[in-house]
C-alpha cells in the first residue's frame, strides 16, 4: 500500500510539473507573438476636396465669345500601394465640376457640367535627394463626360463633352515636421498624351448627326497638337486631432481644336478638403 502511495505521489508531481512547463512555453510563445514586430502590408490614402473658382469658356460651336464666371469642384483621390511591392501604386481621381458663366456684355450666359474619371499604375521613388521626399511617375486612363448650355442659341444650344484619354503624371510628395506636428506637401500634374474625343463640324446640328445619321469625322483622334491640356494640383496637410485638414490651390487648363471648332476651359480654384489614411497590417 505504500509503495502504491509512492507510486500515486510521484504520478502528480509528474502531472504537474509537465503542465507547469507546458504554461510556460505557452506563455512565452503569446510573449513572442506580442514583442513580434506588426508589419504594414498595403497602405492608402483617401482625400476628398471641395473648390471654389473662376472659370474661362471658349466654345465657337456655340458662340465666338469667351464666357466668364464662377465655378464649383469635387475631387476624390485614392492613392494606395500594391500588397507585393510598396514601390508600385495605384491612383484613381474623380472630378466633378459646375459652372455657370456670362459673355462680356453680360447678355447671355453658360451653364456647364462635368464628370472625369482617372484611373492607373505607376512606381513610386522614396527618399529621393533628401528624407523625406518621395517622387512618383503614373500612367493613366481614363473619360470626361459634360455638357456645355447656351441660353442665347436657338437651333444648336448645347454642346455635349465626351472623350477618352492616356495621360501621363508626375508627382511629389514631401513629409516633415514642424515640432511635434506631421506635415506634408503634395504636387502633381497631369498631361494628356492620346485620346478620342466626339466633336461635331462647325454648324453641322445635333439632329443632322443622330437622326439623319451623317456623321463627318465626328469621333476624332486628340493629341498635344490639337487638344494641349494640363492640369496641376498643390496641396498642404495639416493634422487635426485624429483627421488631415488639405488645403490647396487647382489649375485645370483644357483645350481642343477639332472639326472648325474650337473649345478652351480655364479653370482656377481654391481647395479644402480631409484626407484618411488606412494602414493594412499583418
Amino acid at each position: 500500500m505504500f509503495r502504491r502511495f509512492i507510486s500515486s505521489l510521484t504520478l502528480i508531481v509528474a502531472a504537474a510539473q509537465w503542465s507547469v512547463a507546458f504554461s510556460q512555453t505557452g506563455q512565452d510563445s503569446l510573449a513572442a507573438k506580442a514583442d513580434s514586430p506588426v508589419s504594414i502590408v498595403r497602405s492608402s490614402s483617401h482625400a476628398t476636396l471641395f473648390g471654389v473658382g473662376r472659370v474661362n469658356h471658349l466654345d465657337t460651336y456655340l458662340s465666338p465669345s469667351e464666357y466668364k464666371g464662377p465655378q464649383l469642384t469635387f475631387l476624390h483621390e485614392t492613392f494606395r500601394t500594391l500588397r507585393r511591392n510598396e514601390n508600385v501604386l495605384f491612383q484613381t481621381l474623380t472630378q466633378g465640376e459646375f459652372s455657370y458663366t456670362h459673355n462680356p456684355a453680360e447678355t447671355a450666359h453658360e451653364m456647364g457640367g462635368a464628370v472625369r474619371y482617372d484611373f492607373g499604375w505607376g512606381r513610386q521613388w522614396k527618399d529621393v535627394l533628401w528624407k523625406g521626399l518621395n517622387l512618383s511617375a503614373i500612367g493613366l486612363a481614363g473619360g470626361d463626360l459634360g455638357f456645355l448650355y447656351n441660353n442665347r442659341n436657338g437651333n444648336n444650344p448645347a454642346q455635349a463633352h465626351v472623350g477618352l484619354r492616356l495621360t501621363a503624371a508626375l508627382r511629389a510628395d514631401y513629409h516633415f515636421r514642424i515640432r511635434r506636428q506631421r506635415l506634408a506637401l503634395h504636387y502633381q500634374a497631369h498631361l494628356p498624351l492620346l485620346g478620342m474625343a466626339f466633336m461635331p463640324q462647325y454648324g453641322q446640328s445635333y439632329y443632322d448627326i443622330f437622326d439623319r445619321g451623317n456623321f463627318d469625322r465626328n469621333i476624332r483622334c486628340t493629341h498635344p497638337g490639337n487638344a494641349l491640356s494640363m492640369r496641376q494640383l498643390f496641396t498642404v496637410d495639416i493634422p487635426i486631432r485624429h483627421a488631415r485638414l488639405r488645403l490647396g490651390y487647382l489649375s485645370d487648363l483644357r483645350q481642343l481644336n477639332l472639326n472648325g471648332v474650337k473649345q478652351h476651359q480655364y479653370s482656377r480654384s481654391l481647395v479644402i478638403g480631409y484626407v484618411r489614411e488606412l494602414d493594412i497590417k499583418r
